[in-house]
């Protein structure tokens, strides 16, 4: 796996490092926020079908890290 350039992202590792469920979660939301910023950044126009995929997996991911918090309450 390539390494993810410091200037692009600062937030997350490189290297998997022991993390909660809800950790993993977060991070993978920054992710697909980069992706999405990226896609639209570089493709002109944006592809409205990725752009659509990489928000309904934001969306699963939110659901999945409002989930967690309830089972942590």
């Amino acid at each position: 796996m390539p390494r993810v350039p410091q200037h692009v992202l600062k937030l997350l590792h490189d290297e998997a490092v022991a993390e909660s469920p809800y950790q993993h979660i977060a991070n993978a939301v920054q992710m697909l926020f980069l992706a999405e910023a990226r896609v639209a950044e570089l493709m002109m126009p944006p592809d409205e079908l990725l752009l659509d995929l990489i928000r309904r997996a934001e969306a699963r991911c939110f659901h999945a890290i409002f989930e967690l918090g309830r089972e942590d309450a």
